[in-house]
Parts: structure tokens; sequence; C-alpha cells
């Protein structure tokens, strides 16, 4: 909120400050500094109210704002300082609050009937034209609105979704989240800049979410896959990204599921593409969805320590993890070991995943 407040300020006070400029530098305005002092104190009950009540502040910034243009109006005789009364809408927007949006475009309008002094023709002229651009306004930020609370509700749903798959068998439970959690830690650690945080923490989220279309008998198997079966289990990362791309997700993210279960070596699946052919996003779930699994306890075995796995990460270095994010999490790890101890009881995961890296690991050994 703080963030988009100072955005909506910043409409404000371009266009008023510019104007006031233009009086100090071009055509000189009286009582300037009176105007300037009345000016920069004319946020300072947003502000206050921040410290003290910060759920009334948007109001009180709205009406702030209101003050600021009518003190513009009144002070400064260049003609264009009226389009400062159309900053009051567009700012009250960027709050996203529809009663704001009123009270600004209200107050706005009222503040130039009791101000202006202009002509009839000037002044009936700037009514319309307002009252024409608050409703055209209105209508485009209903419409954005709507496509937004739908995009949130789709992606809920999706993740939802992928929870789903997971909710099928208790040793699936958690895993997802935890893979997120780790990612996020590995980026942060890494620094990567070709990373944005909130795409890589949903791709982790429903990086499995193709197992939907896995049937239970192989999901949920209480032992080794056969070649038939594991072949099954290796369809779910171009079904997760069919799945994912009809939500209208972003390529990196369709990527990133997609790839996941490759390696670095080029012997992964499912197209055996290597080394920095790899997507970024799929390389660091990689470490992360493995660090996961090995920590996690089986039905038919205990999972590693954490510090077995780590070993065990390193030791596949250049194998089926890159070698840059396998030195990313080894100064990680202490990190990512709080998450891990949290979750000690709780952490179960899939089965299948496992034994996909279970798998990996014993290919990975005899190459």
């Amino acid at each position: 909120m703080i963030r988009n407040i100072k955005l909506a300020q910043l409409f404000i006070i371009g266009s008023a400050f510019i104007q006031a400029l233009h009086h100090f530098f071009i055509e000189r305005m009286e009582h300037f500094f009176i105007f300037i002092f009345l000016f920069l104190i004319g946020y300072l009950p947003a502000w206050g109210i921040n410290q003290l009540q910060e759920q009334w502040t948007k109001l009180v910034f709205v009406l702030c704002s209101v003050y600021i243009v009518a003190l513009s109006y009144f002070f400064v005789s260049y003609p264009i300082v009226q389009a400062a009364y159309f900053f009051l809408p567009v700012s009250a927007l960027l709050l996203n609050d529809k009663r704001l949006y009123y009270v600004s475009s209200i107050g706005g309008l009222l503040t130039y009937l009791l101000l202006a002094k202009e002509s009839l023709s000037d002044y009936l002229a700037f009514i319309s034209i307002y009252i024409v651009f608050c409703l055209l306004l209105f209508m485009a930020q209903k419409v954005v609105y709507q496509s937004v609370a739908e995009k949130e509700a789709i992606q809920q749903g999706v993740k939802a979704f992928s929870l789903a798959v997971e909710a099928k068998d208790v040793y699936t439970q958690g895993h997802s989240k935890r893979v997120a959690l780790y990612s996020m830690i590995l980026a942060k650690h890494g620094s990567f800049k070709e990373v944005d945080l909130n795409e890589l923490e949903l791709t982790a989220l429903i990086h499995d979410i193709g197992k939907i279309s896995t049937p239970d008998a192989v999901l949920m198997k209480n032992g080794k896959l056969t070649e038939e079966e594991y072949e099954i289990m290796k369809k779910h990362p171009v079904d997760g990204m069919l799945l994912a791309r009809s939500f209208g997700y972003s390529e990196r993210v369709l990527t990133g599921i997609l790839h996941h279960h490759e390696r670095y070596d080029g012997r992964g699946y499912p197209y055996q593409i290597a080394g920095q052919d790899i997507p970024i996003y799929s390389r660091i779930l990689a470490v992360a969805d493995s660090f996961d699994a090995m920590t996690s306890n089986r039905a038919y075995r205990r999972g590693m320590t954490p510090w077995e796995a780590k070993k065990e990460i390193e030791n596949q270095s250049g194998k089926m993890y890159d070698p840059f994010i396998v030195k990313v999490f080894m100064s990680a790890y202490y990190d990512m070991l709080l998450i891990c101890e949290e979750n000690t009881e709780a952490s179960l995961t899939d089965i299948s995943a496992q034994k996909e890296i279970s798998a990996g690991l014993f290919e990975g050994k005899n190459s």
C-alpha cells in the first residue's frame, strides 16, 4: 500500500509542482513561498494517520490530494494546472478502492466548482470533460480489476489443484511448499539476475501438477516401479506444462515445469537436454526437489539425514545438478536446514518423486 500511495502522490505532486516551477522561473507568482509551504505540509495528515491508525491512511491521503489540487488551482493561474484534477481519480485507482475512487472524483469536481473563475463556456466544458474522463476511467478500472481477480482466482485454483495431487497420500503432503521455500532460498543466495522470485515460487508450487493425470496405481505404488510404470511416471513434466499453459502462465514457468527432471549431464527427461540449455528455474528446482525428497520419510524407509543429502547432492555436481547451483546450495545449506528441521515429522513427500530421484542417482553413479 505504501508503494502505491507514493506512486499516487507523484501524480499529484508532479502536475502541481511543475506548474509552480513554471511560475517561479517564467511567470513570477505572488505568494510563491506561501504556496510551497502549504503544498509541502499537505500530506502531513496522511503521514500522521499512517503512524497512528493505518487503516485510515488511504482515505486521508485522498482527501489530502484533493486539498493539494485545490491549493494549486487557487494559487497557480496557469490554465494547464486544471490537469491536476484528472490525476485525482488516476491516483485513487492505484489504491485499489472503489469508495476512495468516488471520494477522489467527486471531491475534485466539487473543489473545481467552488474555485473556478472561468467563463461559463470554459466552466461547462471542463465539467463535461472531467465527468466523461472519470466514467471512462471507472469502466477501464472495472475491466482491469475483474481481469486481475480472475487471474488470481485461476492461480489459486491451480495451486489447490496441485495440492490435490499431494493429498492423495500422506507422503506427498507439504512437498511442493517445501520445494518452493528451498528454491527461494537458493535463488536469494545465488542472486540470479534472470530469476523472478514470484515466478520461481509459483513454478515450484505447481511443478508436480502433471501427476494429477498419473494413475494412482503408479503414483502410490509402495515399491520399485517397473520399466513400463516408470515411463508413465516420466510423462508428468509434459502433462504439467500443458496444463499450466492452458491457464496462461508465462513461458519461463512452463519451461521450468517441463524440464525440472532434466539432468545436467543430459541423461534426464523428457528431452535429455544438458548443461546451460536447461532453464535456470529447472536447475534450481532440481536441487530443491532432490533435497526434500532425500530427507523425507517413506513408508518403506526413513529419509536421509540433511547432512547425508547434502553430501549426495555435492557428489552429483556436474552429473544430476548444475555445479554452480550446487555451490549455491552449499552456502545456503544452513538456511535450508532450518526448514528441514521444522518439518522433521511433517516432511513426508511424494513416493514417486523419491523413486525418480533414486533412479537418477543410480544412473549417475553408474555413469
